[in-house]
């Protein structure tokens, strides 16, 4: 009776510990295929070139997180065409204010620009467009929800 009680107690622990997920990696891919970033940014149009990453949102660092459904925050640095940024514009509300730039994108983030943050209808995610009037550059933010 008492190698039972050890044996399910350690079977227990090893389905615990299988069922939790990695430790996230340190460093975060920059990923150039634009189509997930147009799967998620109908709206704005054609995107000509997009540099983008994917972050798990909630887990501490260093800590293994419980299985179960996870935030995750998809970052872009895109270019657009220029009607692509008017008609986001003209479509959305949009009031100045700067995006908070993953590290992996800072090199690509043109600074110096005047931004606009327009906010996108929600779906499953947050959305926002940051973008410059009369450029065709901007930065997409999804965040799930």
């Amino acid at each position: 009776m008492r190698t039972m009680g050890k044996i399910l107690g350690i079977t227990a622990a090893i389905v615990l510990i299988a069922a939790c997920d990695p430790v996230p990696p340190k460093e975060v891919a920059v990923h150039t295929d634009p189509v997930p970033v147009a799967e998620t940014f109908p709206e704005v149009g054609e995107i000509v070139q997009a540099s983008w990453v994917e972050e798990r949102m909630g887990t501490s660092e260093g800590r293994v997180a419980a299985p179960g459904p996870s935030d995750l925050r998809l970052s872009a640095v895109v270019k657009l065409r220029r009607e692509a940024v008017a008609k986001v514009l003209a479509d959305y509300k949009c009031q100045a204010g700067s995006p908070a730039v993953p590290e992996p994108l800072k090199g690509l983030f043109p600074a110096g620009m005047k931004w606009l943050s327009c906010e996108l209808p929600t779906t499953t995610k947050s959305r926002t467009a940051f973008v410059v009037e009369g450029s065709e550059q901007a930065f997409l933010r999804s965040t799930t929800m």
